[in-house]
């Protein structure tokens, strides 16, 4: 019995024989291409790992693997081997594939096989080999373009992290510059054809008891991203809850931040199909539709002065939650459109680090990161930045079923043009029309703006044609600890906007971010004030005070507002005061999230509005949810 304990070496060399010729049918080709990121518990690796979709799984590219893990390796091509070793000296690695063979610590001298693909890149390993020779997991996440390494012990390189962060904490830091040339990057060329990525989300319910109901029912949706003569798509393919075709989103694009689209234009970004364009000063929000933008603008320049939008892609079943510098700030649930929105998040003085955070049905989280710099982002000097958009608002592509549209799918149109004057002012003008309360409106609009130390002014003017107009400062700063903004407005005539109300005559108003320091940890605090005066003679002021903690898996946001109206000629007057929660934590495999606004002073009093909403991961193919 012991002739049949172990194959004889002849029979396992035909057996890795086998398994190299089976390898060797594999071809690399662009549509199985990845870049991941490594991630490895709390930590993400700077450096991504190219590698590819193979007949067996994934493969990734070994001298990415390397590099990224920061191992001592030598990788030679010409003489076909790699030596060295991994996270410890007797650790040692040789892989030579003349003889097809690998030997570590971990598995001793073993044949290669078909573990190994030649790519264009380099030599490509499947995961399941690396996870072997290495003796840590590698698990691909292709959803969230990841690559997830597990093990149970601190590896050197996640211990010069935690180095590197203690020392960055002892010493001053001193003032850095953001360079996008600095990170790593991968230039690919368009292509006339390139496999899309494809995402099917599916709802299905059975309702039983509920007149007027279907009782049953189901939605999908169908995402896809991919390039197609030379340009990016990503399109939207959605039903209605009985499964009838509704709508059919499509965005073709192309982006260069070099400056290298149109010819003389020089534009920076092209887009048909689905688009948004760029929001006023003082007259039309930022909108998305079908139609067309173009643009020399750097790619994800904020045209609004103390304010931006985010808008993204949320599948059905998911909700969102924004987070500003680390501090939950608002979040919204899934409205049926594909699209997450947060339209006009404050900003303040220096950086403002914005993320929103998906949460999917079955678990799943992503992170979308942007940073929006105030008071260090002037044009410089001699530069012009222009765009020109027009579309369809809310309009989709095709539109099939308009039965859950609730707003005037009009047209709208824009242009604008900035030019920087030195290393401190810039100017900007702009032309904007489009449908509001009722009627077809034109603006033309004006803006400077002025760097003063540690403070950035704008001075901005609008006129609405056959109207009126506006006038409006603001000013974004920072004195010590504290950020601060002071803003005001006057409006003459029957001016009427998007961001100015028809029946206000003046306003004013200050607003302050700061921390407070309780120990080690701080308390982030933000208040805001405003006091208007509307045409007809009513005084009407606002105040906020809001504040946010996480701490571990917790995360609490409060807002205490209060509003006092006085009497006007059409209304009584009113005071309101009502204080706002919102919470995020884990406890286990339960993930709760709620929200719950109370009204402290006012006509009625009391718990106006609550929710609570709980997810629990029960195995790799089970879920619940409840609210």
């Amino acid at each position: 019995m012991g002739a049949w304990s172990a194959p004889a070496p002849a029979l396992a060399q035909e057996d890795g024989a086998r398994q190299a010729n089976k390898a060797a049918q594999w071809q690399a080709n662009a549509d199985d291409f990845l870049f991941l990121q490594p991630v490895i518990g709390k930590y993400k690796l700077t450096l991504d790992v190219r590698g590819y979709r193979t007949d067996r799984g994934v493969c990734l590219d070994l001298a990415d693997v390397i590099q990224s893990l920061d191992l001592p390796i030598r990788l030679d091509k010409k003489s076909r081997r790699a030596t060295g070793w991994m996270f410890a000296e007797d650790q040692t690695f040789t892989l030579d594939r003349a003889s097809g063979t690998v030997q570590t610590m971990n598995t001793g001298r073993a044949p290669i096989g078909g573990d190994i693909h030649d790519t264009p890149e380099g030599w490509c390993v499947d995961t399941d080999a690396l996870s072997q020779w290495f003796g840590i997991t590698f698990k691909p996440d292709l959803y969230n373009a990841l690559v997830r390494l597990e093990t149970d012990r601190d590896l050197p390189f996640m211990q010069a992290i935690e180095r590197r962060s203690r020392a960055a904490r002892l010493e001053r830091r001193s003032k850095q510059t953001f360079d996008l040339s600095k990170f790593p990057s991968a230039d690919m060329e368009y292509k006339p054809w390139r496999a899309p990525s494809l995402d099917v989300v599916a709802q299905g319910e059975v309702t039983s008891g509920e007149a007027g109901r279907e009782p049953v029912g189901g939605r999908v949706e169908l995402y896809a991203a991919g390039e197609a003569l030379g340009a990016s798509y990503f399109a939207r393919f959605a039903t209605d809850q009985q499964m009838n075709p509704q709508t059919l989103r499509l965005r073709a694009y192309r982006n260069d931040p070099d400056s290298g689209l149109l010819g003389p234009l020089e534009a920076t970004q092209v887009a048909v199909g689905d688009v948004e364009t760029v929001a006023g000063r003082l007259t039309g929000q930022t909108q998305v539709g079908r139609g067309a933008f173009v643009s020399n603008r750097p790619i994800g320049r904020n045209n609004r002065f103390s304010a931006t939008t985010l808008r993204g892609t949320l599948p059905a079943g998911w909700d969102a939650e924004l987070y500003r510098n680390g501090q939950l700030i608002a979040f919204q649930d899934d409205r049926g459109d594909g699209r997450y929105e947060f339209v006009e998040i404050e900003l303040f003085y220096g950086r403002n680090d914005l993320e929103v955070v998906l949460y999917g049905p079955q678990g799943q989280i992503r992170r979308e990161r942007t940073s929006v710099p105030v008071g260090f982002n002037q044009i410089e000097p001699g530069q012009t930045y222009y765009w020109a958009g027009v579309l369809q608002t809310q309009r989709d592509l095709i539109q099939l079923n308009r039965q859950n549209v609730f707003l005037p799918q009009k047209w709208r149109w824009g242009v604008g043009v900035e030019r920087g004057l030195d290393q401190r002012t810039s100017v900007a003008l702009g032309m904007q029309s489009l449908f509001f309360q009722g009627a077809r409106r034109t603006y033309a609009e004006g803006a400077v703006v002025r760097t003063l130390g540690a403070m950035q002014l704008e001075l901005a003017a609008a006129h609405e044609f056959g109207a009126g107009a506006v006038a409006e400062a603001n000013a974004l700063g920072r004195i010590g600890p504290i950020n601060f903004r002071v803003n005001g407005m006057v409006s003459f005539g029957n001016f009427t906007s998007e961001f100015a109300a028809s029946d206000v005559d003046w306003r004013a108003g200050f607003t302050f971010d700061t921390s407070l320091a309780l120990g080690k940890a701080s308390l982030p605090i933000q208040g805001d004030f405003q006091h208007a005066r509307l045409r007809d003679g009513t005084q009407l002021n606002e105040a906020s005070l809001t504040t946010s903690v996480t701490a571990g898996r917790v995360a609490i946001s409060a807002q205490l507002s209060h509003r006092d109206r006085t009497a006007g000629v059409l209304a009584p007057g009113r005071t309101d005061t009502r204080l706002r929660i919102l919470a995020n934590t884990r406890l286990g495999r339960f993930r709760l999230r709620g929200n719950a606004v109370w009204a402290l002073q006012g006509p009625r009093t009391g718990l106006e509005r609550a929710n609570v909403r709980v997810d629990a991961n029960i195995d790799d193919r089970s879920d619940v949810q409840g609210s």
